[in-house]
């Protein structure tokens, strides 16, 4: 998260010991033995809807408390889950989750179905914004701020400003700055 993000929510990593204190809510290390080990533990197989659903139904009946440690902690199935909370610190919770890796996070930032502030924190955060697939995702995703999208236009290559020059579902303000990029390089 970038410090911008941490001031403006609370956040701060966890702490050598373990705790921190994080929008009112003791989060440690030990919360982890809290939960069963199937919202933990990484699981090799697939995972069935069967047992989706099963955690689904475990997970709506925690209080918002337990939901935010359990992001902290969650394997990805649940994270895939949390991900979707309503609660914005929730939702956000799952990317402090020190399990979370450059991929996942890049199916994220291409999901348009999560909500802003998600799409946001991935878009700000300095440490997901370094690979060009990351940039693109986040470009094309309605979801990211304008403002954000268009500082992302000058670090893509030309075929990509091409295509979202002449991609109906973009806005048309991303558009012409794309239009402007291409134009721009094109006369050096």
């Amino acid at each position: 998260m970038t410090d911008e993000l941490i001031q403006e929510d609370g956040w701060e990593p966890l702490h050598e010991g373990g705790e921190t204190l994080v929008n009112g809510i003791e989060v440690r290390e030990e919360d982890a033995a809290k939960f069963p080990s199937e919202m933990i533990q990484d699981f090799e197989e697939n995972c069935t809807e069967e047992h989706r659903q099963n955690l689904y139904q475990k997970i709506i009946t925690m209080s918002t408390a337990d939901k935010f440690r359990l992001a902290i902690f969650a394997n990805r199935e649940v994270r895939n889950l949390l991900i979707h909370d309503p609660k914005r610190m929730i939702s956000l919770a799952v990317l402090k989750n020190q399990r979370v890796n450059e991929k996942e996070i890049l199916a994220y930032a291409q999901r348009r179905d999560l909500s802003e502030d998600v799409v946001t924190a991935i878009a700000k955060d300095q440490k997901w914004k370094k690979s060009y697939p990351m940039k693109l995702a986040l470009v094309t995703n309605p979801k990211t701020p304008l403002s954000l999208s268009i500082n992302l236009l000058p670090h893509l290559q030309d075929r990509d400003l091409k295509s979202l020059s002449r991609d109906k579902d973009v806005a048309p303000a991303l558009k012409q700055k794309a239009q402007e990029f291409l134009r721009q390089r094109n006369i050096k």
